[in-house]
C-alpha cells in the first residue's frame, strides 16, 4: 500500500467521522486511528443479514475505494443491467487515489440490478451488483 493510498484512507476517515480503520491482507496489516475527541458524529455500523453464500446472487467489492462502472476516459458502462457477464469478466473499477483496480465478476450470470451509483465510495465486501443465473 502506498503512502498516497494511506493518506486517502485518512481523508475518508475524517470525512465520514470514523474513529479508525483496520485493513488486513497477506503481507499487510494497517491500522489507522483518530483521536476519539475529534469524532463529531458517532459512526453507525450496519450488520449484514446472514445469507447463504452459495445462493447469494450479489457481487461484492474486493476492497475500499471509489467504485466506477465506467472507465474515466470512456463513456461505455462495463456491465449494464440486462447484460450477460462471465466469471472473471471486468465489470467495474475500484479507484484508490490515482490507481484503478479491476473488479471482476466472481460468477457468471445476467445483471439484474446495480446497487451502488457510479462514483460511490465503498468498503470491502459491499454488495454493488445483483446477478441471476
Amino acid at each position: 500500500m502506498t503512502n498516497q493510498e494511506i493518506r486517502q484512507l485518512a481523508v475518508w476517515l475524517k470525512e465520514t467521522h470514523l474513529a479508525g480503520a483496520e485493513i488486513r491482507r497477506p503481507g499487510l496489516h494497517l491500522v489507522l486511528k483518530r483521536s476519539a475527541d475529534e469524532v463529531a458524529v458517532p459512526a453507525r455500523v450496519a450488520v449484514p443479514e446472514a445469507a447463504n453464500a452459495t445462493d447469494e446472487p450479489l457481487l461484492k467489492t474486493p476492497g475500499l475505494g471509489r467504485l466506477l462502472l465506467t472507465h474515466p476516459e470512456q463513456s461505455d458502462v462495463l456491465a449494464s443491467v440486462g447484460s450477460r457477464v462471465e466469471q472473471g469478466q471486468l465489470i467495474a473499477l475500484l479507484q484508490v487515489g490515482d490507481l484503478l483496480l479491476p473488479v471482476r465478476s466472481q460468477r457468471a450470470g445476467r445483471v439484474t440490478a446495480v446497487l451502488v451509483p457510479c462514483g460511490t465510495t465503498v468498503g470491502y465486501g459491499e454488495a454493488f451488483m445483483r446477478l441471476t443465473d
